[in-house]
């Protein structure tokens, strides 16, 4: 069987992440799996693609949204693109795109359409929100597939768009608990941080959504005689800001702006805490990865987040508010015992939920269905 997956860009990104660390399943499984970017530029994953097998093309949209004919020119050639290599799914990963579904469905091939996010429209354009999706079921044969039970109960309530979930996977052969006690302390000695320090970390883009701003703020209130650290990986439009407002709060020499970082199992086994405070997330891989680690969590009761915390069993769901998270994380720092069971207990809701392995056999499963 052969699947055509549809990106916006081929980037280093979590869809694109996901299918290339399972391409041996699939490709085991039968499956040859190839990718379209239809950006203005093909992207920067091109390489790692390439590198498991997964042929890719550059179809790029054409550059005006009004000029019909360079519309029907590219819906043609899309046509014979498809029919020429024999694909027997289209599975689209952009949310803006039915069109393409369409010109699939004439040319008999059904489509699979991801919604990796939790969206809300606004009233004005909610009814053709809903209409797309209803035609694109009805009459373009799209099977819609959701990333958890967030995504899947908003498409379902909101939208009144049924779908199959399938969960994000993880690489639990890259995210694993450490071996023993010691294995973070090399990161630890790089940093210049004491073993017996208490140390906290997010993994995240610098954004208003992400919100690391309540983290900064929550350890300005912490009792000044614990030592704890904050190890802040990512980059991003608000990294500016907060690192004025370490300073603005005088915890700038606890804080680590580390930037993007490829080894980020390091830092998460040599840290203590994994803190999420996004305002949404489609699921939240990020933590996912953390609690793959064994790390325990503090997580804001958002969409997308409150997938991963039933009942505070592999860490506390909390409300937004920063002086609660303070409280949370004072409560692990004087309970060692409750760092350990909770995090064990997040390790093993991660393999069971977010196997890549079970949860890539399901998504083939769809494409034998469809």
């Amino acid at each position: 069987m052969k699947v055509l997956h549809v990106f916006n860009e081929i980037n280093y990104s979590g869809a694109e992440l996901m299918y290339s660390k399972a391409a041996p399943i699939f490709k085991e499984h039968g499956i040859e799996t190839y990718a379209v970017s239809t950006g203005t530029n093909i992207g920067n994953f091109t390489a790692e693609f390439s590198n498991k097998g997964i042929n890719c093309y550059h179809r790029p949209f054409p550059q005006s949204k009004l000029n019909i004919f360079d519309w029907l020119r590219y819906y043609k050639d899309f046509f014979f693109f498809i029919k020429d290599k024999n694909f027997d799914v289209l599975h689209i990963h952009r949310n803006d795109v039915y069109s393409l579904a369409f010109i699939a469905n004439i040319a008999g091939i059904p489509t699979i359409k991801t919604v990796h996010g939790y969206f809300k429209n606004r009233k004005i354009t909610y009814p053709l929100a809903v209409i797309k999706r209803f035609a694109g079921r009805k009459l373009f044969n799209i099977t819609f597939q959701t990333i958890g039970d967030s995504v899947y109960k908003n498409e379902l309530d909101y939208y009144k768009n049924p779908s199959v979930k399938v969960n994000n996977w993880i690489d639990n052969e890259k995210f694993y608990p450490p071996y023993d006690g010691k294995e973070g302390f090399a990161i630890r000695d790089d940093l210049g941080i004491d073993k017996d320090d208490f140390i906290l970390i997010s993994v995240g883009s610098c954004t208003k959504n992400k919100n690391h701003h309540d983290i900064l703020k929550a350890m300005s209130i912490l009792p000044k005689e614990i030592d704890v650290k904050y190890l802040h990986l990512g980059n991003g439009d608000t990294e500016k800001e907060e690192k004025k407002l370490s300073k603005d709060l005088k915890i700038d020499e606890q804080v680590y702006f580390l930037g993007n970082r490829k080894n980020v199992r390091d830092y998460l086994v040599a840290s203590d805490l994994f803190i999420m405070t996004s305002r949404v997330e489609g699921l939240g891989n990020a933590a996912l990865e953390a609690m793959a680690c064994g790390l325990p969590t503090i997580l804001y009761n958002v969409p997308g987040l409150r997938d991963l915390i039933k009942e505070n069993d592999n860490g506390f769901l909390i409300e937004e508010n920063f002086r609660t998270l303070a409280e949370k994380i004072l409560k692990y720092f004087n309970n060692p015992d409750l760092k350990t069971l909770k995090g064990n207990s997040a390790h093993e809701f991660v393999n069971k939920h977010f196997s890549m392995k079970n949860n890539a056999i399901k998504i083939i499963e769809l494409y034998a269905k469809v």
